[in-house]
């Protein structure tokens, strides 16, 4: 009995030095190691932020009696998802609200063939561009074509365009570093829907529709009452990028860009927007 006593008693003696040596804390990973832990595991979820309206880019769809979002912007978003090994849900909003909508943690990241500009930047980061659009086009009724061969000829005409897109800075000139070439005179017709903006040239309510050149050439192949103005060139307003919430919270912008490299690599861009414009006769007003 005297030797069980005197082994227990050794044993709390031991037990008693390793605590004071410790702090009294248990042995074992630190807090903040679990939470770095933690913040280095891919997303389970990703929610992707865009406006579809934009065929080829991004644009609804009827699948199977479904209502599907669908596009060349979309299926970046897609890979992007897949390559963290996240399940992607995506949101359809104004392309106005696109940044502050995220800033508010209603999306992790977006893609609307939004180009880079120093506005941008400032409340958002982005990635490197991943496709070199068509420059900005001039849409007008084909009745009306003769009428417009310089950009001159537009002064004192309704031209729309999207609301917070570059297309807006070259109908109301208000930044010249960003569209240094651009309209003087007009009266701009700003919509927040591209789709609503053909709406207007086709029913009359304005004379023009600027819009990125890709999308331009979808709604002339739907439309035969419209045409682009081809004398008119209006040059290049940036190239279209990947932007997450500013300071990258969620440190997505390195896989991202590998993503984009790899695309970029393998040449599946192309593929991507030939897919993109065989879905865009299907796309929903």
């Amino acid at each position: 009995m005297k030797k069980i006593l005197s082994l227990a008693l050794g044993c709390m003696m031991s037990l008693s030095l390793l605590t004071a040596c410790t702090g009294g804390e248990e042995v074992g990973p630190s807090p903040s190691a679990n939470q770095d832990a933690e913040q280095n595991e891919a997303p389970k979820k990703l929610v992707f932020g865009t406006s579809a309206d934009y065929p080829p880019y991004e644009f609804h769809i009827l699948e199977n009696g479904e209502d599907k979002i669908v596009g060349f912007d979309v299926a970046l978003a897609h890979k992007i998802a897949e390559d963290m090994g996240a399940e992607l849900e995506i949101v359809d909003m104004s392309f106005d609200n696109l940044l502050t909508m995220m800033a508010q943690g209603k999306c992790d990241f977006v893609i609307a063939d939004m180009e880079s500009t120093p506005d941008r930047e400032k409340a958002a980061d982005s990635s490197d561009p991943y496709y070199e659009d068509l420059p900005p086009m001039v849409l007008v009724k084909k009745a009306n074509l003769d009428q417009y061969k310089t950009i001159e000829d537009f002064s004192g005409k309704k031209v729309g365009a999207q609301t917070g897109t570059n297309k807006a800075l070259i109908v109301t000139g208000e930044d010249e570093e960003t569209a240094p070439i651009h309209m003087t005179g007009t009266t701009p017709v700003l919509l927040a829907n591209a789709g609503d903006l053909i709406n207007q040239l086709v029913y009359d309510k304005c004379d023009a529709v600027v819009l990125d050149g890709a999308v331009a050439m979808k709604y002339v192949e739907s439309n035969p009452d419209l045409a682009v103005v081809e004398d008119v060139e209006l040059g290049s307003v940036g190239l279209p990028c990947v932007w997450v919430a500013e300071g990258d919270p969620k440190a997505l912008l390195d896989s991202i860009n590998q993503t984009i490299a790899d695309l970029k690599a393998n040449d599946t861009f192309k593929t991507y927007m030939e897919e993109a414009d065989a879905l865009s006769s299907q796309a929903m007003g």
